[in-house]
């Protein structure tokens, strides 16, 4: 059970929202954005346990800091049981309502396990409307007297347009006694009407430290093992449990290494060739980690290329080969041009482009920037 308190990080968030509720001035929509896994969710559920809480912890001034996790609206919601606790989250394709609600609930089975996991699929995942419409069947029911209800959009930027619309006409027009909150990645790819209508919190990276004292602490990960895997979360835990969770990871990783450096090499025409065999356009989930990973070797090419040292790199151990790929980038704006397609193509990636012609594309654009001979 993680409660406000024990969010790893994220001392404004906390401050905003402790705040908030000493003041009764508890916003109807909140928006929580940032990168996945540092902590969007525990927070959003800690905040749904807050706001139920039937003995809440004050700190020496009289101020209410926290659930007290004991009472039984605590129980219930840290276990993801509490009537009035509602949450979308996105799923893979389905055939019918039960089988989204079936996908939904297995999903949350492993978010009480570690509140910090990543939604993970192969295939592409949206929340779809018929999660809004259940939602909005269910608010038209009063709750009872003294109960805060809280609804929670996890992944918002993973909604599809209808279900985007039928969110907004819940927004405008908020239930008595309700709390809604969203959490993204990037808050600029949500509507902006959405936007406007919720009081946005920044959720920041965490430091390498916290994320290598969460894993030894939880799951036993040797201090030198954990410190590197840190290291390669780039501040998300939630990356750092996927690494060690599985062994594919750093597969993944050396599989996204190669594919990047076969963008420095030979004809334009004979990489975008091994890049079409390498990618697996049936695996959406894999390709967008792919790119994740190709951003952070390209912020190392940039850091190693601009006179930062090789052990504050994230890829250490990959810091001869990106030395001298780094040397083959001319100067800083061929670099602001390439993370601006990698992040283009994110956010395309998202939208359910096809995924063959968009690495494609973006193959043949990063070479532009690319000195082609040693």
């Amino acid at each position: 059970m993680i409660t406000l308190s024990n969010i790893l990080g994220q001392a404004l968030a906390r401050r905003i929202l402790r705040n908030s509720f000493n003041r009764a001035r508890v916003a109807s929509t909140y928006l929580f954005y940032g990168p996945d896994g540092v902590g969007k969710w525990p927070a959003a559920i800690s905040l749904a346990a807050l706001l139920n809480c039937e003995k809440p912890l004050k700190d020496e001034s009289g101020s209410i800091i926290d659930a007290c996790g004991k009472c039984r609206s605590c129980h219930q919601i840290f276990n993801l049981i509490f009537p009035d606790l509602i949450i979308a989250a996105p799923v893979p394709p389905h055939k019918n309502e039960k089988e989204a609600g079936e996908m939904l609930s297995a999903y949350l089975d492993d978010k009480k396990k570690e509140p910090y996991k990543i939604i993970t699929s192969t295939r592409q995942l949206t929340i779809p409307i018929d999660f809004t419409r259940d939602i909005r069947r269910r608010t038209a029911i009063s709750q009872n007297a003294g109960i805060k209800r809280v609804i929670i959009f996890y992944q918002m930027e993973k909604m599809l347009p209808a279900s985007a619309d039928s969110l907004l006409k819940l927004i405008e027009e908020p239930p008595r006694d309700t709390v809604i909150i969203l959490t993204a990645a990037d808050p600029g790819v949500l509507l902006p009407t959405i936007q406007s209508r919720a009081q946005k919190i920044p959720f920041r990276t965490l430091a390498d430290k916290e994320i290598a004292q969460y894993l030894e602490d939880k799951y036993a990960v040797p201090p030198e093992r954990a410190e590197f895997f840190a290291n390669l979360a780039e501040g998300s835990l939630g990356r750092a449990l996927n690494y060690i969770a599985d062994d594919d990871e750093l597969s993944l990783r050396q599989t996204a290494f190669l594919m990047f450096k076969g963008l420095f090499g030979g004809e334009t025409a004979q990489a975008a060739a091994t890049l079409n065999e390498m990618i697996n356009p049936n695996n959406r989930g894999e390709v967008e980690k792919i790119i994740g990973l190709w951003q952070s070797f390209l912020s190392d090419l940039i850091y190693l290329k601009y006179g930062g040292r090789a052990v504050n790199i994230t890829n250490s151990d990959l810091t001869a080969e990106l030395e001298i790929l780094a040397a083959r980038v001319p100067g800083p704006e061929d670099f602001v041009k390439m993370l601006g397609y990698l992040k283009q193509i994110t956010l395309s990636l998202r939208r359910n482009i096809h995924i063959r012609p968009a690495v494609m594309a973006l193959a043949i654009r990063f070479r532009r920037h690319i000195n082609q001979s040693p």
